[in-house]
Order: structure tokens, then C-alpha cells, then sequence
């Protein structure tokens, strides 16, 4: 709004300059008149000459405006960048928080019974669900989902019953476990870093890996309210 009405301005103002210079023009083309009566000339002289003055005044007032205008939009290219910053930083806190769908390259890792049988409470007994996650993470995994299910920080892996719990939604076997992060390091950590699938196949749970350029991991569907907590001012 505040630069439609500088324009506007501007506008006014070169109109009224054209308009001053044609008068100014006009009022030499008469000078020039033998014909005029010398009271006439000197009256017509002082017009040229507050004219010429007011051209100046105008001259002078339009760079005036042109530079409030200059000022006006380099502070608009600021403020865009300092929004634009602004924005990515809060994607970023919600792409961590688990509130964007996010893809990447990554691993996928699925594990199922070797005898058709419910493996819920041998994951949980032997924390493989757990421990697996923990393994991703420190082999560089961004971001990880079981069974689609985003998992965070405030995220619980429970048996509940004859199954597992993922933030408080059941989950039923295979478990399929996605992350995204360096494919480089998922493959040297199945490779020479665990042990885990190794102790797994012991127990009769297979596991299928793979590696792909493109994971796609879904958003947080679901997680617990806050209760107890609430943000307060930084003391010193």
C-alpha cells in the first residue's frame, strides 16, 4: 500500500512537471514577441524566472521521492530475506519434530517369523525393536518410522498384550523399519557394525534389507498431549 501511494505521487508530480515546462516554453516563445509593450515583458520575465524555480523545487523533490522509494525497497528485500530465514528455521523444527512427511535416501529393514508365529514378545523380551533404532540412529539415521509410524524423542516402543505399541498405536508383524540418512553408512553398519541380525536369525525372526535412493516416511499421526510442562523466560 505505502509504495502504490509513492508511485501515485510520483505520477502527480511528473504531470506537473511536464505541464511547468510547457508553460515555461510558452512564456520564452513570447518573449520573443516584438509586438509586446515592455511593462508586459518585465512581468513576463518574472514568470519565466518563478517558473524556472519551481522547476528546480520540482526537480529537486522528485530525486527526494525517488530515494524514498530506493530505501522503501531495499527495506522490503530485507524483510523478505529475514522471513525467508525465519520460515526455513520453523520447517526445520517441524521436520525434526515429526510434523512434515519427509523422503531421502535410506534403508529399509523388515522382520518377520521364520514359522508363521506372533514375534511380539520376543521383539520386546529382546528389545530388538529398540535396539535397532538406537543402532540407525547412530549410524547416522535422520529419520525413522516402524511400520509407518514416525518415531521422535518422546516416541514409546511397549508390548501391549500379544502385541507392540508405536506411540500408543498397536502394530502387528512384519515390522517394517525405514530410515532416511547416508546409504554409505546403513551399508557398513549391516555389514561389519551389529550384531543384531545375526541374534535375530537366531530366534527365528528373518530379516530382509534394502537399500534405496528414494524413503519415504509419513508425518506423526499420532502423540501424547503435554501435560505438565510449559515454556518459561530464560533466567540469568
Amino acid at each position: 500500500m505505502k509504495k502504490t501511494n509513492i508511485s501515485i505521487v510520483l505520477f502527480l508530480l511528473f504531470t506537473i512537471f511536464g505541464i511547468m515546462i510547457g508553460i515555461h516554453i510558452n512564456a520564452l516563445s513570447d518573449m520573443g514577441n516584438p509586438l509586446q509593450l515592455p511593462l508586459e515583458g518585465g512581468v513576463q520575465v518574472q514568470e519565466v524566472a518563478d517558473l524556472r524555480k519551481a522547476n528546480e523545487d520540482m526537480k529537486t523533490k522528485i530525486m527526494e521521492l525517488r530515494t524514498q522509494v530506493e530505501a522503501y525497497e531495499e527495506e522490503r528485500a530485507t524483510e523478505n530475506i529475514v522471513l525467508k530465514d525465519l520460515k526455513t528455521k520453523v520447517n526445520e523444527y517441524k521436520m525434526l519434530a515429526g510434523y512434515q512427511m519427509v523422503e531421502g535416501p535410506g534403508i529399509e529393514i523388515i522382520l518377520e517369523s521364520s514359522f508363521e508365529e506372533n514375534i511380539a514378545e520376543l521383539v520386546e523380551q529382546r528389545k530388538y525393536l529398540i535396539n535397532l533404532i538406537n543402532e540407525l540412529r547412530v549410524s547416522g539415521a535422520e529419520v525413522i518410522s516402524v511400520n509407518n509410524h514416525r518415531i521422535t524423542t518422546r516416541t514409546e516402543v511397549t508390548l501391549a498384550g500379544d502385541h507392540i505399541n508405536v506411540n500408543a498405536t498397536a502394530i502387528a508383524p512384519p515390522y517394517i523399519v525405514r530410515a532416511i540418512g547416508n546409504i554409505e553408512g546403513f551399508e557398513r553398519y549391516v555389514t561389519y557394525r551389529t550384531l543384531l541380525f545375526d541374534l535375530m536369525q537366531g530366534d527365528g525372526i528373518n530379516t530382509n534389507i534394502q537399500f534405496n535412493e528414494e524413503v519415504r516416511i509419513p508425518a506423526l499421526s499420532k502423540e501424547k498431549p503435554i501435560q505438565f510442562f510449559e515454556t518459561t523466560e530464560n533466567a540469568n
